[in-house]
């Protein structure tokens, strides 16, 4: 299943061109961390829907603090308010049907309020203060923010990737490079690898001594068995 894999997909440069190519035929639900490249792709794309991270959003209010307390802290109460909505469902296992209804009873007034408050506070601040920066990223992104509560299956934010992503930004700060773009391929593979094991509570080391032992011998047809979200229903006893 593709819920519980993790892909990295190097590409060159963060244009258009990487996103474009590998998301030619998706349809259905994205959502990112509010980059410009994704807005421009699928805003108006009449088969996908774009949705963002709240936590992205939060951050900007949590470095508003310092420009306007009162104001900044309510965003963040408010906001609070919803990541408490999600611990609940989380504790009660909710489907993705049940999740759809409490946010839309729940969540939905503290957004329209909240999208409100945005709207009126929009020329409030200066536009390079602190305040202005976080009221106009979620102002502007506030449709896509609020997108959530539409589909039971997605969650606040996008936190799930960031904490996929770690690994790698802590390891980019030690080694710095790759050394050529064919082993920046090869390694953005294993770190899918290496992520999509953590994702299905799988020992790397026992994962990748069983995929090189069997990989030679095993019927190409058979190949997706090897994968980590398969290891385990399909790893011989």
């Amino acid at each position: 299943p593709v819920d519980r894999l993790v892909l990295f997909d190097y590409r060159r440069g963060r244009d258009q061109s990487g996103p474009k190519s590998m998301l030619a035929d998706f349809k259905g639900i994205i959502q990112t961390d509010g980059y410009v490249v994704y807005d421009a792709l699928f805003e108006n794309h009449p088969d996908i829907h774009l949705t963002f991270c709240m936590a992205h959003a939060r951050r900007k209010f949590v470095d508003a603090v310092k420009d306007d307390e009162k104001q900044a802290n309510y965003v963040l109460d408010e906001i609070q308010k919803l990541y408490l909505l999600e611990a609940k469902m989380r504790e009660e296992n909710l489907n993705w049907e049940l999740r759809t209804a409490a946010r839309k009873k729940y969540a939905d007034p503290i957004l329209e309020s909240l999208g409100k408050w945005l709207g009126d506070n929009q020329y409030r601040y200066r536009p390079v203060s602190p305040m202005g920066k976080a009221i106009a990223y979620a102002h502007k992104r506030w449709a896509g923010l609020s997108a959530y509560v539409l589909h039971g299956q997605m969650e606040i934010d996008n936190n799930l990737v960031e904490n996929a992503v770690r690994p790698l930004a802590i390891g980019r700060k030690n080694y710095l490079f790759a050394g050529s773009h064919e082993a920046a391929e090869m390694t953005a593979a294993m770190y899918s690898f290496m992520a999509s094991c953590k994702k299905n509570n799988i020992n790397e080391f026992e994962w990748l001594k069983d995929v090189f032992e069997r990989i030679q011998s095993i019927n190409h047809k058979s190949l997706y068995q090897l994968l980590p979200s398969n290891w385990k229903e399909y790893r011989p006893t």
